[in-house]
C-alpha cells in the first residue's frame, strides 16, 4: 500500500482488526477513547475480531485516527458497505426483487448561525489559521480587528451587538471581509482553507461595488438580500459542506434503499424470515432533489446484481423521467404522482376531466363534450363552445380559456405527460395499488432505527467525507444487527 513501507517504521496493525475496530466503533457509537478501551479489555471484541496476539489488543487514539483518515480518503467505507452487504444478501438468501427507497435529513455537530455570526466565525477562523501557520503575516492584521473577532472583548465587539444594530454591524463585517481579502490575496495566506472560505462567504453574502479605476480602497461590500443568497452556500464555517433546505432544515440528506418481503408473519414455514437489508446508501447536499438520486441508486444496484423488480418510493421519486428510467431497467417503480397544480387553491385540473385511452378530453367536469380535439407530440388540445362555457357555474375555476383568435371557441391545452399523470392518479385510487404500496411505510421504521438505535440523530462529526463514512458504516452495522437477530 502507498501509505506503508515494508522496511521502515514499526509493523502496521492487522488490517482485518483495524477494519473490524472501525466498524464496531460506529456500530456502538463510541468515542475514540472508549473504542481503544473496549479493544483492550472487552473479550467479546477479542472474539469478534479474532484477536490472537497481545499486540493486536492495543491501539493508541492517534493510530485509530490515522487509520480512519486513510479509510475515508480512500473511500473504503463505501467498498466495505457494498461488499459485506452483498455477502450478507447471499448468505441469508435475501430476496432483492422487492425494494423500497426513501431519504432522511441528518444534522452534523454545528450550531445555527445568523448572517452576522457566519461572517464573524469566518474571520475568526482565518485569523487563527494565519496566526498558526504564518505568524509574520498575522502581525500585519489590525489589532482592533483581532480584538473584535477573535478575542471578542470590549464594548465594540460583535458579541455585544444589539438586534437593532445588527444590520449596521453586518455592513461593517462585510468591509472587514473585503479588507482581509485584498490584504492577503497576493500572499501565501491565500492558500489557507480559511482564506478560501473567507472569499466564498464574501461572494455569497455581499455584493462588491468596485471603486473607480480599480481602486480597491474605495470598494464597498453591500449585504445581499436574503433571496439572492444560494441555498447551498456556507451556513457555518465549522461545516462548509452542510446546506439548507426550507423543508428539511440545515444539514445533509441520506438516501436509503432496502429490501422488504410482503409477509406480515416474521417466521416462515421453514424458519425465520430472511432479514430486510439496506442495499444502497448515498449522502448528498440538502439542495439536491430526491428524484435526482434515483439514477445513481439504480446504477449502483445494477452493478452489484441487486436490481429489484419492484421499487416503492414516495411522490418525490415518481417523476415521468424516473418512471421511464425504471422501465428501461425492467423495474416497476411504484410511486404516487405529484399533486396536480391548482388543487390546493381549489381550481379544476386535468384530473377533473374525463379522458379516453389516447389522453383526449371526452367530457369536462360539467358534463359538456368538446367541439373537437387534436393531438400533437408536444401538446394535446380540446376546444369547447364558448357560449356554453360562459354559462358554466365553474367558469372561474376552470382552466378552459377563450381563444383570442376565435371568438366562438374556448380552448384547453395540456401535455401528454399530464395525461399520463392523470391515468396514474386514477390507478392510485385502486385496491391493487394500495395493496402494493402499503409496504413502503416499513422504511420509516428503518429510518427511525438508523437515527435512534444507530445514533445518526446525534452526530459528533462535521464535513461531507466524514458524514458519508459514518452513514455507510452505521447502515452496515444495522444490517449486521438484523442478521444477528435472525441467527439468534
Amino acid at each position: 500500500m502507498p501509505h506503508f513501507d515494508e522496511r521502515m517504521g514499526r509493523p502496521s496493525k492487522d488490517f482485518h482488526i483495524v477494519i473490524g475496530v472501525l466498524l464496531l466503533q460506529q456500530l456502538h457509537d463510541l468515542s475514540d477513547a472508549a473504542t481503544v478501551e473496549a479493544l483492550a479489555f472487552n473479550m467479546a471484541w477479542h472474539h469478534a475480531l479474532d484477536v490472537r496476539t497481545e499486540a493486536d489488543c492495543y491501539f493508541c487514539e492517534k493510530t485509530l485516527r490515522n487509520y480512519r483518515r486513510l479509510f475515508i480518503a480512500q473511500g473504503l467505507d463505501e467498498v466495505l458497505f457494498r461488499r459485506l452487504t452483498d455477502r450478507l444478501v447471499r448468505a441469508f438468501a435475501v430476496d432483492t426483487s422487492r425494494q423500497r427507497m426513501d431519504s432522511t435529513a441528518l444534522r452534523s455537530a454545528m450550531r445555527s448561525l445568523t448572517r452576522l455570526g457566519i461572517v464573524v466565525e469566518t474571520i475568526s477562523k482565518f485569523t487563527r489559521e494565519l496566526e498558526r501557520f504564518h505568524p509574520a503575516l498575522h502581525a500585519l492584521v489590525d489589532r482592533d480587528l483581532v480584538r473584535r473577532y477573535v478575542d471578542r472583548e470590549g464594548p465594540g465587539c460583535f458579541a455585544n451587538t444589539a438586534p437593532s444594530a445588527s444590520k449596521r454591524r453586518l455592513d461593517e463585517a462585510g468591509q472587514d471581509l473585503l479588507h482581509l481579502r485584498e490584504q492577503f490575496r497576493t500572499t501565501v495566506a491565500a492558500d489557507l482553507p480559511g482564506y478560501v472560505l473567507l472569499v466564498q462567504v464574501l461572494h455569497e453574502q455581499f455584493e462588491i461595488t468596485e471603486g473607480q479605476d480599480d481602486d480597491t480602497s474605495s470598494a464597498i461590500a453591500l449585504p445581499r438580500k436574503p433571496g439572492e443568497m444560494p441555498c447551498d452556500g456556507i451556513s457555518s464555517p465549522a461545516d462548509p459542506d452542510a446546506s439548507y433546505n426550507a423543508h428539511r432544515g440545515l444539514g445533509y440528506m441520506a438516501q436509503i434503499v432496502e429490501t422488504y418481503a410482503e409477509d406480515d408473519d416474521p417466521a416462515g414455514p421453514t424458519g425465520p424470515r430472511p432479514p430486510d437489508l439496506i442495499t444502497h446508501v448515498a449522502v448528498h447536499k440538502m439542495t439536491v432533489h430526491d428524484g435526482h438520486r434515483v439514477p445513481d441508486a439504480l446504477d449502483d444496484l445494477a452493478d452489484r446484481s441487486l436490481t429489484p423488480k419492484m421499487l416503492l418510493a414516495d411522490s418525490h421519486y415518481g417523476s415521468a423521467d424516473n418512471m421511464a428510467l425504471a422501465q428501461g431497467h425492467a423495474i416497476d417503480l411504484v410511486a404516487p404522482a405529484r399533486t396536480a397544480k391548482g388543487c390546493s387553491s381549489g381550481r379544476l385540473t386535468l384530473e377533473d376531466f374525463s379522458l379516453d385511452e389516447d389522453g383526449l378530453v371526452v367530457r369536462c367536469p360539467n358534463g359538456v363534450s368538446p367541439v373537437s380535439t387534436s393531438a400533437a407530440p408536444a401538446k394535446l388540445q380540446a376546444r369547447f363552445d364558448l357560449a356554453i362555457c360562459r354559462q358554466c357555474p365553474n367558469r372561474k375555476r376552470c382552466p378552459v380559456r377563450a381563444d383570442s383568435r376565435d371568438g366562438l371557441i374556448a380552448r384547453f391545452q395540456y401535455t401528454p405527460a399530464r395525461a399520463e399523470n392523470q391515468k396514474r392518479r386514477l390507478y392510485e385510487s385502486s385496491d391493487v395499488f394500495r395493496e402494493a404500496y402499503r409496504w413502503r411505510a416499513g422504511i420509516e421504521a428503518t429510518m427511525s432505527r438508523l437515527k435512534h438505535q444507530m445514533n445518526l440523530a446525534r452526530l459528533r462529526i462535521r464535513g461531507m467525507p466524514v458524514m458519508r463514512y459514518t452513514v455507510n458504516l452505521r447502515a452496515l452495522g444495522l444490517n449486521i444487527r438484523r442478521c444477528a437477530a435472525v441467527q439468534a
